[in-house]
């Protein structure tokens, strides 16, 4: 059997290291995350995590990314099954979307991404980095809002970027707002909140071109 070629090894060495630094994370946060632990959890010495990464910050944020690749493709794969918005929307309100597991994770998440953010906005090269994640998810944000009113066959009534960016700005609010006061804002509030602004575009599509 032939020996795993350098840049194998190296991939292998990689996910390794992301592995147990995403365990190590979401047990202990971003702050309490130890780089000679992880490299300790994945089998190897702090020199390794160096070799593949800049430093901690470096670390989280593929940790992100990783985590992102797996969520935007649920999120895609549920909107290409869907028929319509509607029927998207519909799955998004489906208890099923929201399993326990999953929640949990989500909100475990959210709370780091937060950890990291007010970190970042202390440290330009970290902010850097997190600038980047952020830019690659409202990218997805792009492609979805584009799906959608595609779906409507209607154009986003403002710049697809700024859409994005605004709806980012509404899903993790109104997730932060459940959870803190779930009484008052809604297990669905993110859905019924993609449905209004599905139905607001449509509306203002109607208004330009009345003959629509």
């Amino acid at each position: 059997m032939s020996r795993p070629s350098r840049s194998a090894t190296q991939a292998q060495t990689r996910e390794r290291l992301l592995d147990a630094a995403e365990q190590a994370f979401a047990a202990e946060g971003f702050g309490g995350a130890s780089l000679d632990r992880i490299a300790e959890a994945a089998g190897f010495t702090r020199g390794a995590v160096y070799s593949n990464f800049a430093d901690k910050a470096d670390l989280f944020v593929a940790v992100l990314d990783r985590r992102l690749g797996r969520r935007y493709a649920e999120v895609a794969d549920a909107m290409l099954s869907a028929r319509d918005p509607d029927a998207f929307v519909a799955a998004l309100r489906s208890p099923g979307w929201k399993a326990a597991g999953r929640e949990d994770a989500m909100r475990q998440w959210l709370m780091l991404r937060d950890e990291f953010r007010l970190f970042a906005m202390r440290n330009p090269s970290a902010a850097e980095r997190l600038a980047r994640y952020d830019r690659r998810l409202r990218d997805y944000y792009v492609e979805a809002i584009t799906h959608l009113l595609g779906q409507l066959g209607v154009e986003s009534p403002i710049n697809a970027r700024l859409a994005a960016a605004i709806l980012l700005a509404v899903d993790e609010s109104l997730i932060r707002q459940h959870w803190i006061d779930p009484d008052d804002v809604s297990a669905t509030a993110v859905a019924d909140a993609i449905e209004f602004l599905l139905d607001a575009a449509v509306a203002l599509s109607r208004t330009r071109d009345p003959s629509g």
